[in-house]
This record gives C-alpha cells, structure tokens and sequence, in this order.
C-alpha cells in the first residue's frame, strides 16, 4: 500500500518533512500526560507552517482501540515562538516538561549568515492539550556551517548532549555537554 495515495484519499493533511519525535516516557517525565508525543514538522507548505505539533495518544473515553488521537499545535511562529524561530529538527525533554527543539535552516556559509539556535518550550499550566506557555532562545551556535543534531538529556535530565555536525567546515563533528551548575 503507498501511504501517501492513502492518506490523500482519506484527505490527511500533507506534511513534507516530519522530522524528530519526542514522547514524555522517554525521561520518566509525566507532566503534561505521558501520552503525549510531540512531532517537529520543517518545510510543510510555508515558514508559518513550521511547528511542532502535540499528539495526544490516549483514546476518549478509556477506549482500548487506538483508534483516535488529538492533535493540537505546541509551539508555532506566531502563536507562542517568535520570527527567527525557523525550520524545527530534533527534540528533546527534560524532567520538567521542558522540550528542547534544535533548529536546521540549512545553507553553509558565505550564503548562511547566521548559526542555528536551540530553543525551550515552557508547558503551559493550564491542562492538557494547551500550547507551549512560551517559546524562548536557549543556545545558538555561531559558527554558520555548523547544526545542532541528535540532542537529548541524560537520565537525570539536567545535562543536555548536543551533536554539532558540519562544523567549520572541517568534516569533525563535536559533541557538546551543557550541564546545570549546583
């Protein structure tokens, strides 16, 4: 069966490039609901379309089907993030809910012109399926060849790993460990 004659026939919203998933139960992080996975979508039909979409998993009503998911925008140029924030890639959640998204706008430098930024999505305290409280600038990395990849937390969930890949342009690869100072 080709999924994509199938998902136009049932009149599913096309999406270009999936990129990263996320879901709770991965850092033992049960705020929110753990039944929540998040999907970072780059480059469907626009820059404004660029989100990251939550995706509540439970079924209504205590089902035991599966047949049904909720699906609601988390964090959206516009809505709760800002104007640079462009073309989200990989995710990442610590403890308290937090979820790290590392964007990828491509190009290499002289055309790039500036590096790639790593953000943090707030959870919003007012239930479930509410989008991200705030979207803010948690890392950027300066050197323009070079893109934020492969993140995750540890399983305390303070230090974050980041893969910086294509950096300076010298084919090595660095992998960078930002630690919570006690």
């Amino acid at each position: 069966m080709n999924s994509d004659v199938a998902a136009a026939a049932a009149g599913a919203t096309g999406y270009n490039r999936p990129e990263d998933v996320e879901i709770a139960t991965s850092t033992g992080n049960n705020r929110g609901g753990s039944n929540v996975l998040y999907v970072a979508i780059t480059g469907s039909s626009g820059p404004t379309d660029e989100r990251v979409l939550g995706v509540d998993l439970r079924e209504p009503q205590g089902g035991s089907q599966h047949e049904t998911a909720f699906v609601y925008d988390y964090v959206r140029k516009g809505l709760n993030a800002p104007a640079d924030f462009e073309m989200p890639d990989n995710l990442a959640l610590d403890k308290n809910g937090n979820l790290y998204i590392a964007e990828d706008p491509g190009g290499t430098f002289p055309a790039k012109t500036r590096g790639d930024d790593i953000w943090v999505a707030v959870p919003d305290k007012g239930g479930q399926h509410q989008p991200a409280e705030a979207t803010v600038r948690f890392a950027s990395l300066t050197d323009c060849n070079a893109e934020p990849t492969g993140i995750y937390f540890d399983k305390r969930g303070w230090a974050l790993y980041v893969h910086a890949q294509h950096r300076g342009g010298d084919g090595v690869d660095l992998e960078v460990k930002i630690e919570r100072v006690q």
